[in-house]
C-alpha cells in the first residue's frame, strides 16, 4: 500500500491498514508533525482509536475538555461574558450517555499523530521528504514515481493500492483529472497559533472555547492543551481587506491582545497562516485502484470541528475492506461501498459546517444558532447513515444496517462497543445458541456474543470490523447467516 500524505489522515489510515495486516508505505513532501495542531478528536474518533487498542495511549495523551460546541462570548477574553451558550440539554446528555468515550476529552492532530507514528514505527514506513511526480496503473497496481527532496533521486513505488491523503491541493486528485465542482469559499481568515499564560481563565469561563467581538476585531480563542496552548481565528477587524490577506508578526500580536483584552501578556506566536474556509467534495472519492480520503475528497471549515474527524473516519472505512480484499476474506467489489458511504457521512459532516457559517454570517443569536445545529452535529460526528434514504434518528438509539452499532455497558467498563473491537461480531439476545452456533461454523473469524439486554430473544445482529451493522436477522434462520456475510463481503450469491 502506498499512502500519499503523512498528516493525521494519511499516519491514522496506515495504522489502520497495520491493525488489520496490511503493510505501507506513507510518503509525504514535508514534515507535516511540526505543523501546530489546527484540528481537535472528535468523540467518534476516539471510539477508533478504542476499537484497536489504544485506549492507554489515549489515556496518557488526551487532556480535558469541555462538551463539544460549548462556548462563552465576550468583548474580550478577560472581559464580561455576553452569553455562555452551547448545545440544548437533551442534546449535551445524549452525548454524555452514548458512548463509551465520553464528551469531556480530546486531543489535538499533534498527539494523533504522535499515536499513529508509535503505531507505525516498528510496521511501516514513514518517509518525509519524498514527493510525489506522477502515477499510473493497471488492474493490479499503481505505479507512482516519487522524488526524494534533498537529494533529487527519483524513485518507483509500485502497490496494490495508493491512498490520496494529500489535502485539499491533492496532487493525487490533480494527476487524476477529478475536481471539486461544488467548492465554495466561505470565509477567509487568518489563524494564529501561540503560548500565553492567561491563568486560569478557562476556569472562569467554564469552557475551553471564546468567542469575541469587540470594535478591533471578531475572533476566536480555543485552549490546545488545557493550559497555555492557544489558537486564534481571527476572522474579521478593522481594515481587514477582501482578498486572502497575510498577517505580519506584529499586526498578529496587536489583535491577539485586543482578542485578549490586556496589552500587557506576553504572547509567544507560533505560527500564523492565511486560509480560505472552504466546502466541497470531490466529483468521486475512487478511480481504479486510488482512493481519496480526507482533505483531499472533501474541504470544509473548521466551523464544528468535524473536518479531520470526517477524514480520519474515511480511511477507517476504507482500511478494514482493502485489507478484507487483500486477505482473499472479500471480493473486490466490497471497495465500491467506499464511495457511497462516506458520500452519506460527508454530506452529513458539511451540512453542519454550512449552517453555522450561516449563522455566523447571519449573526444568528448563539442560543437560536446552536438549538438549529444540535441534531446536526450530532448526526454529523457520530450518528451518519450510510443507508441514507432510512431514518436517521439521533436521539435515541437504533439497530438497524448503515448505523454504527450503539454503545450499551455490558458490565462496568466494559461496552458493546469494546465486545465488537474490529472484528465481524455477531450479538444475539437470550435463547440465542443457534446464533453463536452459526457463526463458530463460518468459514471466516467471526466472535458471537450473547447480549440479552441489547438484542430481542432469537433476534441476532452481523456488525462489521468498523463497527456498523451490516445485517439484521429480523425472523431469519441462523441458516442465513452465511449468505449476509457473503453478500457484505461483496461475493455473488451462491
Amino acid at each position: 500500500m502506498l499512502v500519499v500524505g503523512a498528516g493525521p489522515v494519511g499516519l491514522c489510515t496506515a495504522m489502520f491498514l497495520a491493525h488489520w495486516g496490511v503493510s505501507s508505505v506513507v510518503i509525504d513532501k514535508r514534515d507535516p508533525t511540526t505543523a501546530p495542531p489546527r484540528a481537535a478528536t472528535s468523540m467518534r474518533t476516539l471510539e477508533l482509536f478504542r476499537s484497536v487498542g489504544l485506549w492507554d495511549s489515549i489515556d496518557r495523551n488526551a487532556w480535558k475538555t469541555s462538551a463539544p460546541m460549548a462556548g462563552v462570548f465576550k468583548d474580550s477574553a478577560f472581559g464580561e461574558a455576553q452569553r455562555v451558550a452551547g448545545l440544548p440539554r437533551r442534546h449535551t446528555e445524549r452525548l454524555a450517555t452514548c458512548s463509551p468515550v465520553g464528551p469531556g476529552i480530546g486531543m489535538t492532530q499533534s498527539e494523533v499523530q504522535q499515536i499513529a507514528l508509535e503505531q507505525l514505527s516498528t510496521t511501516n514506513a514513514v518517509r518525509f521528504g519524498a514527493e510525489l511526480l506522477d502515477l499510473d496503473m493497471d488492474e493490479t497496481t499503481v505505479r507512482a514515481r516519487i522524488v526524494d527532496s534533498a537529494t533529487g533521486e527519483p524513485e518507483e513505488i509500485v502497490a496494490d493500492y495508493l491512498i490520496a491523503a494529500d489535502g485539499a491541493n491533492s496532487r493525487v486528485r490533480g494527476l487524476l483529472g477529478i475536481t471539486v465542482p461544488d467548492r465554495v469559499v466561505v470565509a477567509r481568515m487568518n489563524t494564529a497559533f501561540f503560548r500565553a499564560d492567561l491563568g486560569d481563565i478557562m476556569d472562569k469561563w467554564g469552557t475551553t472555547a471564546c468567542f469575541v467581538r469587540n470594535e478591533r476585531v471578531y475572533a476566536t480563542l480555543f485552549s490546545k492543551n488545557g493550559a497555555d496552548q492557544w489558537s486564534s481565528h481571527i476572522m474579521d477587524y478593522a481594515g481587514k481587506p477582501d482578498e486572502l490577506t497575510d498577517l505580519s508578526h506584529d499586526k498578529t500580536v496587536e489583535l491577539l491582545h485586543a482578542v485578549i483584552g490586556d496589552d500587557r501578556i506576553d504572547i509567544d506566536l507560533h505560527a500564523v497562516n492565511a486560509w480560505e474556509a472552504a466546502l466541497g467534495v470531490a466529483s468521486k472519492l475512487r478511480q481504479g485502484r486510488v482512493f481519496l480520503v480526507g482533505d483531499a475528497a472533501h474541504v470544509q471549515s473548521s466551523a464544528g470541528g468535524l473536518g479531520m474527524n470526517t477524514g480520519i473516519q474515511d480511511g477507517h472505512n476504507l482500511a478494514w475492506k482493502i485489507a478484507a480484499v487483500l486477505a482473499g476474506n472479500a471480493a473486490p467489489p466490497l471497495l465500491d461501498t467506499y464511495e457511497p458511504e462516506r458520500m452519506a457521512a460527508v454530506e452529513a459532516s458539511l451540512a453542519l459546517s454550512r449552517r453555522m457559517h450561516e449563522g455566523y454570517l447571519n449573526r444568528v443569536d448563539p442560543d437560536q444558532l446552536y438549538d438549529a445545529i444540535a441534531a446536526d452535529y450530532l448526526r454529523g460526528m457520530l450518528f451518519y447513515s450510510y443507508q441514507p434514504d432510512s431514518p436517521n434518528e439521533v436521539m435515541r438509539d437504533e439497530i438497524r444496517p448503515g448505523r454504527r452499532f450503539p454503545h450499551h455497558w455490558v458490565k462496568p467498563d466494559l461496552s458493546t462497543l469494546d465486545l465488537i473491537g474490529s472484528r465481524w461480531t455477531v450479538l444475539t439476545g437470550a435463547g440465542g445458541a443457534s446464533w453463536l452456533a452459526a457463526a463458530d461454523e463460518l468459514e471466516m473469524d467471526v466472535q458471537a456474543f450473547e447480549v440479552p439486554d441489547v438484542i430481542s430473544p432469537d433476534d441476532a445482529v452481523l456488525v462489521r470490523p468498523d463497527g456498523f451493522v451490516g445485517w439484521r436477522a429480523d425472523g431469519a434462520s441462523p441458516a442465513a447467516l452465511s449468505g449476509a456475510i457473503r453478500r457484505l463481503l461483496g461475493h455473488a450469491s451462491r
